[in-house]
């Protein structure tokens, strides 16, 4: 007789290992009911900071809207101007990263 599934939790745990394959580190990211992705540093890292990013922004939404909410704008308002900060957002994003690497111990750009 098969066991029957639990119910999902919304406990969140976040592991790092070696692996014993290739002496790498990974990521783990799993709840009580097992491993749900492993994730490279670089991938980790990168997943680690658009959630940041995100909550800054969602932050940033939520502050407008109810910064909008008290005073008497005209209806859309709100809406309006998060989606002028959207975009200028999405703007700056677009924007090319430059980038040197520099020696840890001379300070010189390594090219």
């Amino acid at each position: 007789m098969a066991k029957p599934e639990q119910p999902e939790s919304n406990e969140f745990f976040v592991n790092g290992i070696v692996a014993a394959r290739n002496g790498r580190p990974y990521i783990q990211l799993s709840t009580t009911n097992g491993i749900k992705v492993q994730l490279s540093i670089a991938d980790a890292r990168k997943i680690a900071n658009d959630i940041v990013t995100m909550c800054s922004r969602t932050e940033a939404d939520a502050m407008l809207i109810k910064f909008f909410s008290k005073e008497d704008y005209p209806a859309g308002a709100a809406a309006a101007i998060m989606q002028e900060f959207r975009d200028f957002r999405h703007e700056l994003d677009m924007e090319p990263v430059e980038g040197s690497h520099s020696d840890p111990d001379t300070g010189e750009n390594i090219e």
